[in-house]
């Protein structure tokens, strides 16, 4: 019962953290980022969606640095966990979902904040590329240290990125909307 109640807690200065902050983008990357991780990743459909790249790159555009950084904090770990939470085990087809997604990826999340706004003033497919690449590179880093046997995976990286890239190609006067 303690748990709920902190669960929940949490959630509400989350949403009043959303409220505060504002602005429809806020918003809408907040429901990309739950989509993402609350109902897409139980299922295991389509592999390497970064909905909470987009949203992140959406935020660290429209937004100052250190708002991004919160919002990775608040909506990309706290409240994404509180919500899978209360779901509890329902509905998990995927493998590889974790309720609690605190992980080496929030820190790199971070530092994507960081190049975002510094790249804040190119052309919103060359930032995700870029983006892309970092996280990538990271993630192989990482799993390079920390794995004996570990072997990139260039073909899913590949489709990984031409995926994203799709995805803000094929919406990118959307997007532009947006910022």
């Amino acid at each position: 019962m303690k748990s709920y109640l902190m669960y929940f807690s949490l959630s509400i200065i989350t949403l009043i953290f959303i409220y505060l902050i504002g602005g429809f983008v806020i918003i809408f990357a907040t429901f990309l980022v739950l989509f993402e991780k609350c109902l897409f990743g139980r299922i295991a459909i389509i592999p390497g969606v970064e909905f909470t790249t987009l949203a992140t790159i959406l935020v660290a555009i429209k937004y100052e640095p250190i708002t991004a950084i919160l919002f990775c904090v608040f909506v990309g770990i706290i409240l994404p966990s509180a919500i899978n939470s209360l779901i509890g085990e329902k509905g998990i087809a995927n493998p590889g979902f974790q309720i609690f997604s605190i992980g080496f990826g929030n820190i790199v999340d971070v530092i994507c904040v960081l190049a975002i706004y510094l790249l804040r003033g190119l052309d919103i497919m060359w930032v995700m590329l870029i983006v892309l690449i970092i996280k990538h590179t990271l993630n192989n880093l990482s799993g390079k240290l920390k794995e004996l046997n570990f072997v990139l995976d260039y073909f899913g990286i590949f489709m990984n990125i031409l995926f994203n890239l799709s995805i803000v190609f094929f919406f990118h006067s959307f997007w532009l909307s947006l910022l």
